[in-house]
Order: structure tokens, then sequence, then C-alpha cells
């Protein structure tokens, strides 16, 4: 009797409870959804994402560690060639072919006054300047930050590289700009042969096997330089005031790496694409010095590459080339004029 009273009581009392539970859906899922709506979800999802990468990108130009290690060997013999030359040549001889080599040789005396330049000298540079020599291209040379594809100063004469124009003169009418580039590259490049220390092995005329070619004249190397250089990257659009030494970075550091640099330089996104459209209205609206502002920033460049790869040893080099480019600049106007 017992047990069937507590059988009652507890059946009595599941019943109301029984009574008061309801289906309950199971949790839908993504994949409960149609492939249309799935698709969407993702594709919102993922936008902020869209242009973004798993690891950064190392800033470095295909190619440029040829160009790098090329002319370090070459800085490293020339170096070699000045400890002979210090030990063997009298200290007139060596400071009259070494003159920057301040250590030795005493510093060029600064000038007491610097010249200021007034709004009329700043408004003729923004005019032709006639100039009693003969130029590049023929005609007179105007000196600011627009014109392209003009006449060019000739070359200017220098204590540390030979004095000769090597070039063919094919392209002094073509583009006299190209043309000032190439004479400087070819006094700084004036040999045949192999470097020690420069895993590229034969160089000429400062092109190297690892550019995929072999040059052995400085007529093939003009087409070279102006078929793999000047035209790729369009360096034709530079303004004539900053087109030659651009040319002549890139013969140095590679194409890509001097069209970084340049963009870096004028405050663009860093790319190492052809010359545009941005990067010419850059140049056209410059404040300033434009062609010493940019062989600074250069020459900061090469010192930094002297002094971490070789602790300052090849620095001399790289300021006696800093040196040559920055007087042989389109509209830079030589005191000892060089001619053919």
């Amino acid at each position: 009797m017992k047990k069937l009273f507590y059988f009652i009581f507890i059946v009595g009392m599941a019943i109301p409870a029984y009574a008061k539970l309801s289906a309950t859906l199971f949790p839908t899922t993504a994949q409960d959804l149609s492939f249309k709506s799935r698709v969407e979800i993702a594709t919102e999802g993922y936008k902020p994402f869209l242009d973004k990468k798993a690891y950064e990108e190392l800033n470095v130009v295909p190619g440029e560690e040829f160009y790098t290690d090329r002319i370090i060997a070459e800085m490293e013999a020339e170096n070699n060639q000045q400890e002979t030359d210090a030990r063997t040549m009298s200290l007139n001889e060596y400071c009259a072919k070494y003159p920057y080599d301040y250590t030795k040789c005493p510093r060029p005396t600064e000038p007491s006054e610097t010249v200021q330049q007034t709004p009329q000298s700043q408004q003729l540079t923004q005019q032709q300047t006639y100039f009693s020599g003969r130029t590049i291209g023929g005609g007179p040379v105007v000196e600011n930050n627009y014109v392209t594809g003009g006449s060019c100063y000739p070359a200017a004469r220098d204590r540390n590289f030979e004095d000769k124009i090597w070039t063919t003169g094919k392209y002094e009418k073509m583009h006299p700009a190209f043309e000032k580039g190439l004479i400087t590259v070819f006094r700084k490049e004036g040999k045949c042969g192999k470097i020690r220390g420069d895993h590229c092995g034969y160089t000429c005329y400062g092109i190297s096997e690892c550019a995929g070619v072999r040059v052995s004249s400085r007529a093939e190397a003009e087409e070279v330089y102006y078929k793999q250089y000047w035209k790729p990257k369009k360096f034709e659009r530079l303004p004539d005031v900053i087109a030659s030494d651009v040319f002549v970075a890139a013969v140095w550091s590679g194409n890509g790496t001097a069209m970084q640099h340049l963009r870096d330089f004028l405050g663009l996104p860093i790319k190492s694409t052809p010359v545009d459209n941005e990067v010419v209205k850059a140049i056209n609206n410059y404040q300033g010095d434009i062609y010493n502002d940019w062989i600074n920033y250069r020459e900061a460049f090469l010192m930094d590459v002297a002094r971490r790869r070789y602790n300052g040893s090849v620095s001399n080099g790289f300021r006696n080339a800093i040196e040559l480019k920055r007087k042989n600049g389109c509209h830079v106007r030589p005191t000892e004029p060089l001619y053919r």
C-alpha cells in the first residue's frame, strides 16, 4: 500500500512537469546558411584584410645585391691602389691624386662669405641661361625643373678621374641628359676585366656578366645602357635637371633601387616602377636645389653602405665618385669645361 502511494505521488508530480516542456530548435551554424549567404559574409569579413600579407616584405629590390657587391669590389680595388700610392708617392703627388683624403692632405679653404641668391638671380634660373662654350645638344641650357630633352652643360674636369670624353656622340642630339650621364659613367667605369672580390666575373665599362650580357666596346655598352637602363624606366620623362644622375644612380645601384630612392627622396610611396606623372609633378614642384639635395641623398646611402659593409675603408672612393657626379649634372655649369 505504501509503495502504491509513492508511485501515484511521483506520477502526479511528473505529469504537470512534462506538460510544461516545449520543443526547442537545435542552434544553427554557418553551414546551415545558403551558399550565397556564406559567400557574402566571408567577403564582408575579409575586406579589412584584402591587401594585407602574413609577413612584412623586405625592402630589397631584386638584383640590388649584385650592384652593391660590384661597386664595393671596385671601391676596394681602388682603396688598395690608394694605399699603395700612399707608400710610393710624394705627399704632393699623393694629394694631387687624392685631394679628399683629409687625413694626409689639407682641407680646401672655406669661403668667408656665402653669396645670397637675390630674387633677380632666382628668376634667372627659370629662364634661358646662355653659356659661352659648346653645350651637349647644341642649344642654350634652360635651368629649371620643367625642361625635358633640352641641352646640358659640358662635362667638368676632375682631379680624380680621366679628363676624356669616351662616348660615341650618338645620343648627344637625341637625349642630351643621357649623353651627359653616359660621359660620367665612362669616366668612372673606364676599365674591362675581373675585379678581385666581385663574384660577377668579367666587367667592362660598368657592365658585368651578372647583368646577363657581355660587352667588349663602349659602343656596345652605350646600347646596353640605353636599352636596358634609360628606356625601361622611362628616364627620358625626367626633367633634365636630375635625369642624368638618376640614370647614373641606376647604373651604380640598379634600375629598381634608383627608382625607389628617387621616389623616397621626393616623398612619394616607395616603388620601383618607371617614371610616371606623379614623379614628374613632384620634381616640377620641388622647392630648393633639387640636384644637390638628390646628390646628398645618394651620398648618404653610399657612405652608409661603405660604413656597414667595409667599415669605411672604401669611403674615399665613394666620395670621389660623388664629387664627380656633383660637378656633372645637366644644369651644373663647369668651371673647367671638358670637351671631346
